[in-house]
C-alpha cells in the first residue's frame, strides 16, 4: 500500500465509523467522524496512523477551542493524560537497562527525598516492578490537576500537603497481591527516578525518550502549552462543551498524567516498543520490551506501563487516558505493524474514540484460526460444581453449562464462538503439552475453565 493509499484508506474509514461499538460487532448504523463529534459535542480530534516501515498519516478535525480557537491540525498538542504512564514506563525501563534501576529492588534503595509508608508509619517492601504494574497496592488516586500557578510540588502531592487536593500517597494493600490502577504508583515512580538520577523529571524524560524518538512536539514540562503558539494547543472541555477555565490544568504528577503531545509523536513510542519486542530497537532490548507487554498478574490486562489485550481478534497493546478536559488512546497492533493514536479536547470523547479503536481492531487485529473441533471437546470445570460440556453435533460445537440445555455455538472467523442467546464469548486456548483451556467472557470479565482431568484450582478472573 502506497503512502497515498494508506491515507486514503483512513479517510474513508473515518467516513463510516460504527455508532454502536459496545457489542464489539459491526453495526449497519454508521456515521462520519464529524457527525460523532457533533453528537458528543467534541470540539477537536487529532488522529495519526503509522506503520513500522515508516509510513505515517496524521490529520486534525474540528477546533482547538478557547478565545484563540483555531483549526486542529496534525501539529496541535493535546494533554496525553494517562498515556504519560506508558511513556514514563519506557523511560524507567531504559534506566533499568542502563543499570541505574532494578525492577525487583525495593524502592527504598532509590528514594532519598521521600519514603513510602503505610497508615501506621511502617515502610513496606515495594519494588520498581510493582509501581510500573500497578500492583504495589498504593492509594487509589485520580489526579484532576490544578489551575495555572496553583499546583503543589510533587513532594507535596506525595505527602498530601500544601494546596494538594488528593490524599497522601500511602501503602494501602498488600504489595504484589493484586492489581489496583492508580496514578499514585507513578507519582512514586517519578520521585524515585528523580532521586536516582539527580535530574528533573521533564529533563530526564526528554533525554531518555522524547529526543531519541524525535517526539519533538511532546513534553512533560507543565510550561510547554504556555510556551507553544496558541493556535497549536487544544483547550480542554468538560462534557457538554464547556471550556476548562484557563484552557487546561497543570499536573505536577507528570509521570502519571502530565505529558503533552500529538498523536504522531505517540505513535513513535508504540512502534519503537513493537520494534524492541522484535529485537530491532537501539533504545530498549527485547526482554525488557517483552516485559512491557506481559501481564504482571496472571490473567491480568496490564504489563509494565502498558494495557494488554490479547484476546482473539483484539491483539493490541498501548494505553488510554483521561484528564479533566481531554481523552485519548494510543495502541499498536504488533502483528500488523500498525499503530493508531487519537486525542480529543473533551471529556465526552470516549464513545468517539471507541468507534475509531473498533475500526482499527477490525482492520489490524490478528485473526486466530479456530482449533480443530475434536481437540476441544470434553468437560471443563469453571469451579467446583460448575461443569461445562463441549461436544460436536452435526459438525458444530455445542455448549452445555451446569443444568442448562445444550446450545449450538456460533463460530466466528477469528476463532471465537458466541452463545446464540447470551452475552457470552467462548474461545479455546492451547497450552504446552496439555489440553486446551476454555475462556468465557461476559460483560468484559474473562473466566478460565480447565479440563476436568486437570487438578482443580481456583478460577482465573480478569477484566
Amino acid at each position: 500500500m502506497t503512502d497515498v493509499e494508506f491515507s486514503q484508506d483512513w479517510i474513508k474509514l473515518l467516513g463510516r465509523l460504527d455508532r454502536q461499538v459496545s457489542s464489539g460487532r459491526p453495526s449497519p448504523d454508521t456515521a462520519a467522524l464529524s457527525e460523532l463529534m457533533t453528537s458528543y459535542q467534541v470540539p477537536g480530534v487529532s488522529i495519526a496512523v503509522g506503520h513500522m516501515d515508516g509510513r505515517v498519516w496524521a490529520a486534525g478535525y474540528g477546533v482547538t477551542g478557547g478565545e484563540t480557537s483555531a483549526p486542529v491540525t496534525a501539529d496541535t498538542a493535546f494533554a496525553a493524560c494517562s498515556i504519560s504512564k506508558h511513556v514514563a514506563a519506557f523511560g524507567a525501563l531504559r534506566l533499568v537497562q542502563g543499570g541505574v534501576l532494578n525492577l525487583d529492588t525495593n524502592v527504598d534503595e532509590y528514594l532519598t527525598s521521600w519514603y513510602l509508608r503505610d497508615r501506621a508509619g511502617r515502610r513496606p517492601a515495594v519494588t520498581v516492578r510493582q509501581l510500573l504494574a500497578h500492583t504495589a497496592g498504593l492509594s487509589d488516586t485520580w489526579y484532576r490537576g490544578y489551575a495555572t500557578g496553583r499546583a503543589p510540588s510533587l513532594l507535596q502531592v506525595l505527602d498530601g500537603s500544601g494546596s494538594t487536593t488528593t490524599p497522601p500517597v500511602r501503602s494501602a494493600l498488600l504489595p504484589g497481591s493484586r492489581f489496583r490502577y492508580s496514578g499514585s504508583h507513578y507519582s512514586v515512580l517519578q520521585q524515585l527516578m528523580v532521586d536516582a538520577t539527580a535530574t528533573p523529571f521533564e529533563e530526564l524524560m526528554r533525554t531518555l525518550v522524547l529526543q531519541p524518538l524525535a517526539m519533538d512536539d511532546s513534553s512533560f514540562d507543565q510550561q510547554f502549552p504556555h510556551q507553544r503558539p496558541p493556535q497549536l494547543v487544544a483547550r480542554g472541555h468538560h462534557g457538554g462543551g464547556t471550556g476548562i477555565p484557563g484552557g487546561w490544568r497543570e499536573q505536577p504528577e507528570a509521570a502519571a498524567a502530565g505529558l503533552w503531545g500529538t498523536p504522531a509523536d505517540l505513535l513513535r513510542l508504540d512502534l519503537e516498543i513493537a520494534r524492541a519486542v522484535a529485537g530491532d530497537s537501539k533504545l530498549l532490548d527485547r526482554d525488557l520490551a517483552t516485559e512491557m507487554w506481559t501481564p504482571q498478574i496472571s490473567g491480568g490486562s496490564h504489563g509494565l506501563g502498558t494495557e494488554v489485550d490479547d484476546r482473539a481478534g483484539h491483539r493490541r497493546f498501548g494505553h488510554t487516558g483521561q484528564n479533566v478536559g481531554y481523552t485519548c488512546f494510543s495502541y499498536v497492533w504488533p502483528d500488523s505493524g500498525i499503530a493508531v493514536a487519537a486525542m480529543t479536547n473533551s471529556e465526552d470523547g470516549w464513545e468517539l474514540l471507541a468507534s475509531i479503536r473498533a475500526t482499527a481492531d477490525r482492520r489490524y487485529a490478528t485473526r486466530i484460526a479456530a482449533a480443530p473441533l475434536g481437540d476441544v471437546t470434553g468437560r471443563y470445570l469453571l469451579h467446583d460444581g460448575y461443569p461445562i460440556d463441549i461436544a460436536v453435533t452435526d459438525g458444530q460445537l455445542t455448549f452445555s453449562a451446569a443444568a442448562q440445555q445444550p446450545v449450538v455455538l456460533l463460530a466466528q472467523p477469528d476463532g471465537r464462538y458466541l452463545h446464540p442467546g447470551l452475552d457470552l464469548e467462548v474461545r479455546f486456548l492451547p497450552t504446552h503439552d496439555q489440553p486446551c483451556v476454555l475462556e468465557l467472557r461476559q460483560e468484559g470479565v474473562t473466566q478460565t475453565a480447565r479440563p476436568a482431568t486437570e487438578q482443580p484450582e481456583s478460577p482465573s478472573i480478569h477484566l
